[in-house]
């Protein structure tokens, strides 16, 4: 019955933050803490990750898999100073642009390695996501998606934290049980969340003596991500959003291991 009486309340504070009902929360916005970046004097390698981008945004099966997953993305190219694309979703477009397009607020900051770049194309253009793919594209997006996940609204909400028992240290880990491997090394994801100075942070590995952990495969990483970010934003009825919040929460009861 405590239970029930809980997960009520918990569901209350939920619709009363969507609402706008609740305590006066500032939207998390990030875009200021970039630059437009380098858009001239491409380098020929520069231009060939550009040309790949807009190759895979032209894909039917990228275009599928993108949809819900952001509004605007911004990619970083991590092995070449000041380069970045913005990736628009518009319908059931994908168009990317060169620099980073910062009158926009991305849903999503990803940095790439120019491999991963290039997997953007490989991945999709067969028109089938295997299971090492897959597992792959979400190793790329762990980190920058629970980045993207706790600056929703919903987590600024000090009820919510507290019936979400998210006021500690969490260490997340991305179950790698096949040992798939990317460069020849075996795939290692693991991060750190704890809430300081009234902001979010999240790091890469394991820092400190954990007040909880999860373990997501790649499955339940995507599930609870578009519940949060695509679904729950979609919703139009107060029991459409309680039926969200219900299965996003059994997803990460069942990864909750401690």
């Amino acid at each position: 019955m405590r239970k029930k009486q809980m997960w009520l309340l918990f569901s209350v504070c939920i619709l009363l933050v969507v609402a706008g009902c609740a305590e006066r929360i500032k939207p998390v916005e990030i875009r200021h803490l970039y630059s437009r970046g380098r858009v001239d004097n491409l380098t020929p390698e520069e231009l060939i990750l550009e040309q790949t981008l807009n190759e895979a945004a032209k894909i039917d099966a990228a275009k599928k898999y993108a949809q819900g997953m952001f509004d605007v993305a911004y990619i970083i190219a991590a092995e070449h100073p000041d380069l970045g694309f913005t990736v628009y979703l518009k319908g059931n477009e994908v168009v990317v642009e060169r620099g980073l397009d910062t009158s926009k607020e991305p849903t999503l900051v990803i940095p790439l390695y120019d491999d991963a770049i290039m997997n953007t194309k490989r991945f999709f253009e067969d028109g089938v996501v295997d299971a090492r793919e897959e597992f792959l594209i979400v190793n790329g997006l762990f980190k920058p998606a629970w980045e993207a996940s706790y600056r929703i609204p919903e987590m600024q909400s000090r009820w919510i934290r507290k019936f979400m028992k998210l006021n500690g240290l969490m260490h997340v880990m991305f179950l790698n049980k096949d040992n798939y491997e990317y460069q020849g090394k075996v795939v290692k994801n693991e991060l750190s969340v704890v809430r300081a100075s009234n902001q979010w942070l999240v790091f890469n590995g394991l820092e400190g003596i954990a007040d909880s952990r999860m373990e997501l495969t790649a499955k339940d990483s995507v599930a609870m991500y578009k519940l949060i970010m695509r679904d729950l934003k979609r919703a139009k009825s107060i029991k459409e959003k309680m039926d969200i919040m219900s299965e996003f929460e059994k997803i990460r009861k069942r990864c909750l291991v401690k």
